[in-house]
Order: C-alpha cells, then sequence, then structure tokens
C-alpha cells in the first residue's frame, strides 16, 4: 500500500510540476506590489525599460533579457535590443540542453524562475569544442541580433567555457 501510494504521490508531483512550468511566462499576469492590478507580460516588460535607464540595460540578467525580447511588444523587443547590441554578456552556468555545429540551446536557474524552454545562442563559428547536453557552460559574447519565433540571441565573439569537468562519452 506504501509503494502504491508513494508512486501516486510522485506522479501527481510530477504533472503538478509540469503544469506550473509548461505555462506561458507571457500569459501570466504579476503583481508587483500587493494592492497593485496584475500586470501582463507586455505590461510588465515595457515597466522593466520604464524603470531601468536604458545605458543600464546591458547589466539586465540573461532571464530578463529573454522576458523582454520574447515578452514585449515588437516596438518595445527592437529599441531594448538595439542598446544592447555590440555589448558584451554573459550566461553563468548555463545547462546545456542541445548541441549543434554552430548553436547551443541552454537553460539557467537565476534563483526566482527556472528557465525550462531554453535559448538558442548561434556563434559565429563551428564551436571547436562540442559540449554534451547537462554540462553546466558560461558563455559570453556579444549582442548582434535576435529573432523572436524561436527566442534565439545571436552573438559575435561568442565562446564558452565549463563550468565544472565537462561529461565524459561513454
Amino acid at each position: 500500500m506504501r509503494i502504491a501510494a508513494a508512486i501516486l504521490l510522485s506522479a501527481t508531483c510530477f504533472f503538478v510540476a509540469t503544469e506550473c512550468y509548461s505555462q506561458d511566462p507571457c500569459s501570466t499576469r504579476y503583481s508587483p506590489k500587493p494592492n497593485e492590478k496584475p500586470l501582463t507580460g507586455v505590461e510588465l516588460a515595457h515597466r522593466v525599460l520604464l524603470l531601468s535607464p536604458p545605458a543600464r540595460w546591458n547589466l539586465l540578467t540573461i532571464g530578463d533579457v529573454e522576458f523582454v525580447l520574447g515578452c514585449g511588444t515588437q516596438h518595445d523587443a527592437d529599441e531594448f535590443f538595439a542598446a544592447l547590441h555590440d555589448k558584451s554578456t554573459q550566461v553563468p552556468d548555463a545547462i546545456v540542453l542541445e548541441v549543434h555545429e554552430d548553436v547551443l540551446r541552454v537553460a539557467w536557474d537565476d534563483g526566482s524562475y527556472p528557465n525550462l524552454g531554453g535559448l538558442w545562442f548561434r556563434f559565429d563559428k563551428p564551436l571547436a569544442v562540442m559540449p554534451h547536453p547537462g554540462d553546466k557552460i558560461v558563455i559570453s559574447g556579444m549582442y548582434s541580433s535576435y529573432s523572436r519565433v524561436p527566442l534565439q540571441i545571436n552573438m559575435t565573439n561568442a565562446s564558452f567555457v565549463f563550468s565544472h569537468p565537462p561529461t565524459m562519452e561513454p
């Protein structure tokens, strides 16, 4: 009986977690303050841009960059990316999800909202060393362009280093 209950509880927790994290972050409503009207993803992305001086937009975390580019209006995303263009960035502790010749899809956890969908990074040259899914890396480079569907950030002078020793192939 205990085993059946444990299996049922595990399956329930899995499906609840899947439901929570499979939701589109752009369709969620956010309440910055307890007594304020909840904001849509578009409104929150716009508020981030209004409250942050454009000269400091390049200091936002990669999760914030992803949110504004993916959830903001096309106008806000274009204005935001124009300020980021040719600025250096670093994505610490990115978890590799997919690897191709010159493209990586990674996820990360910024401590408040785990990014589970993954973000694509295109490198200007084929990767000399191929990380494996599950490896933790630090991506560095300069923003060069982006696309919204799927959300992809292209970088120039892009590189990565392993955060931890790379996984070994079997």
